[in-house]
């Protein structure tokens, strides 16, 4: 009997000093938006119905960034890969480079409460509350908008419109909203070091663990993130993948009786990789030409091989 080969990829892991490693963000960020009432046509050929809301009036205008809104995703409970609606928007926003939460309805005040209790979210997080509100004497003003500005003074910001009244938003308050939004993502860090603790950098670990070893199966990537340090239970993770599918970060592709995640080529964040050998750089290109000759000849890795080909083949029509 022959002696098994070596995983080329346990080979890999071991090579990178993730402790030096680090996270460089993506030049195409996605905004998280919650708030009021957005109104959709319920038919191509309808008319354009007015704002319903000043989070309506940022979704329809022209952005830098991508708007992501959680009612998009409307199978989140399906299967049980959330337990609450909370638990759902809280991974949605670790996908997020920023979490814009208007002020105009009580489930984002909810939102609100809940985001900002959470380290990493916290630091992310933009309030827009109307200007008459923001003069009050109120629990919210003094509890949880004084809480958070503490942190960030630019974290909340205040424009005049009335939130029962959509006709009063301006196109004055939608461009200067929109024009904070964006000069609030351009002071975000460009790189930021990894940290196994962070929930955004888990995420972005499944992404480039996908790209380097192009096609992996769910147990495959519970195991490298635990090799990596990342913890995490295998419920969890359901969720994050179905989340990056749902972004279309990354790909589902059967084949026989196994099923294997692949990257797109949707942009994303990427993983800055420093290797223990300093006499050395990391070759994306070599890896990913070493990991599909140990998959073609590997018996047990068959299935894998012939989804990379398959996949190919569709991506290629």
């Amino acid at each position: 009997m022959s002696p098994e080969v070596q995983d080329i990829r346990d080979v890999f892991l071991s090579s990178i000093n993730f402790s030096a490693c680090r996270i460089e963000l993506s030049n195409t960020p996605i905004v998280l938006l919650c708030g009021g009432k957005v109104r959709t046509k319920d038919h191509p050929d309808d008319p354009t119905p007015p704002f319903g809301s000043l989070r309506d009036a940022i979704t329809r205008s022209l952005t830098t960034f991508e708007v992501f809104r959680p009612e998009e995703i409307t199978s989140w409970h399906s299967d049980g890969v959330f337990k609450d609606l909370m638990s759902f928007e809280r991974e949605l926003a670790s996908i997020c480079s920023l979490v814009v939460i208007v002020l105009e309805s009580e489930g984002a005040l909810v939102e609100l409460g809940a985001f900002s209790q959470l380290t990493e979210l916290s630091e992310k997080i933009i309030a827009v509350c109307p200007s008459a509100h923001r003069t009050k004497t109120s629990f919210i003003n003094f509890g949880i908008l004084r809480y958070i500005s503490a942190k960030k003074t630019s974290s909340v910001r205040s424009y005049p419109w009335e939130t029962n009244n959509p006709e009063s938003i301006t196109d004055e308050v939608i461009s200067d909203a929109i024009f904070d939004i964006t000069e609030e993502l351009s002071t975000l860090s460009k790189t930021q070091v990894l940290k196994t603790s962070q929930n955004s950098h888990l995420m972005t670990i499944i992404c480039e663990l996908v790209k380097m070893f192009i096609a992996l199966r769910e147990g495959e990537i519970f195991d490298y993130l635990t090799v990596i340090g990342f913890s995490t239970t295998k419920d969890e993770l359901r969720g994050k993948l179905f989340l990056l599918k749902e972004f279309r970060l990354i790909k589902l592709q059967n084949y026989s009786d196994a099923e294997f995640y692949m990257r797109t080529e949707e942009t994303y964040h990427k993983l800055r990789i420093t290797l223990k050998d300093k006499n050395e750089k990391f070759d994306s290109l070599r890896i990913e030409v070493q990991c599909l000759d140990f998959y073609k000849n590997t018996p047990k890795h068959r299935n894998r091989s012939r989804a990379i080909g398959l996949a190919e083949n569709v991506g290629a029509r």
